[in-house]
C-alpha cells in the first residue's frame, strides 16, 4: 500500500471578491529539497550504493537532462516532460534571435507519476495566520521574476500586508544565503501594503531566500509582536546554481 501523504494548505481571505466566506487556499511549503536530500530519501529505502554515489548519479543525470533539453530534446521522466521554449516577437521570416526581445526557456508538463501521486494526496486544510505574504519578487535591472537577483540593484516585491513598519529591530527585508547570515535591505524606496520598492543588499553569486519582517496589520493597524513571511522560492545571485553533482565519488 502506498504511503499516505499529507499536504497542510492555508486558507486566506479572497480579497479580489466581495462575497462573504471566499477564500483561496495556498499549500504550505515546509522546506526545500536538494540531490542530497533525495539520496538520503533512497538510502533510508533501501540502497546497496553509499550515500555520495547515489547524489552523484542524480547530479549527473540532471546534467544530461539539461544538456538535451538545451539540444532541443523532450525529456521525459518520472517528474515530467521538459522542452525548451522560445518567446518574443520574431519579425520576418530570417530574422535572428534578438537576446532584448527574445527569450529560451524551458516549458514543463507534469507526469504521470506525479499526477497518480497528486490524486492521492490527503488536504488538510488550516486557517492562515494573517500577516505578511509575499507573492513574487521582480529584478528591476533584467525584468526577471522569481529567480535571479542583481546585487546592489533595486528590486519590487508585490503580496499582501507587506508594508515594514514598526520599531522592533527586527523589521525589515532580508535576503539570507543558503548556509549564511541574513542580509538587511539597505533603503526602502516604497513601502506600500501590496508593494514594496528595495534596494537590494550587496550579495554575493549563490542562492538565496528571501524573508520579510513586519508589525504591520491589516486596516493600517500595527500588531505588537512582529510577523515574519518566508518566500518558498529559492532566488539567486550571478549563475544559477545547481542541483546537486561534485566531484566523482569512488563507485564501489
Amino acid at each position: 500500500m502506498a504511503e499516505k501523504i499529507i499536504l497542510t494548505a492555508d486558507l486566506y481571505d479572497n480579497a479580489v471578491t466581495e462575497r462573504k466566506g471566499d477564500y483561496t487556499a495556498k499549500p504550505r511549503i515546509t522546506g526545500t529539497v536538494r540531490n542530497h536530500q533525495i539520496a538520503e530519501r533512497i538510502l533510508a529505502r533501501g540502497s546497496e550504493l553509499r550515500l555520495d554515489t547515489i547524489e552523484y548519479i542524480l547530479g549527473m543525470g540532471d546534467q544530461e537532462k539539461v544538456t538535451a533539453i538545451a539540444e532541443g530534446k523532450s525529456v521525459v521522466d518520472g517528474v515530467g516532460q521538459y522542452m525548451a521554449n522560445l518567446t518574443g516577437p520574431f519579425e520576418g521570416e530570417k530574422a535572428a534571435f534578438d537576446p532584448s526581445k527574445n527569450k529560451l526557456t524551458a516549458s514543463y508538463v507534469p507526469g504521470k507519476l506525479l499526477r497518480d501521486t497528486l490524486k492521492n494526496v490527503v488536504i488538510e486544510t488550516r486557517p492562515a495566520v494573517t500577516g505578511p505574504i509575499i507573492n513574487s519578487i521582480t529584478d528591476s535591472t533584467t525584468g526577471e521574476m522569481n529567480t535571479q537577483l542583481t546585487s546592489s540593484a533595486p528590486a519590487v516585491i508585490s503580496g499582501s500586508n507587506i508594508k515594514v513598519a514598526g520599531d522592533d529591530a527586527s523589521i525589515g527585508i532580508f535576503f539570507t544565503k543558503t548556509g549564511g547570515t541574513a542580509q538587511k535591505c539597505p533603503l526602502l524606496v516604497h513601502n506600500n501594503p501590496s508593494e514594496l520598492t528595495v534596494m537590494m543588499p550587496t550579495l554575493e553569486d549563490g542562492e538565496y531566500t528571501l524573508s520579510i519582517v513586519t508589525q504591520y496589520g491589516s486596516s493600517n493597524k500595527l500588531v505588537k509582536e512582529p510577523r515574519t513571511y518566508l518566500f518558498p522560492v529559492l532566488l539567486y545571485v550571478g549563475s544559477q546554481p545547481s542541483g546537486g553533482g561534485g566531484d566523482r565519488p569512488e563507485i564501489e
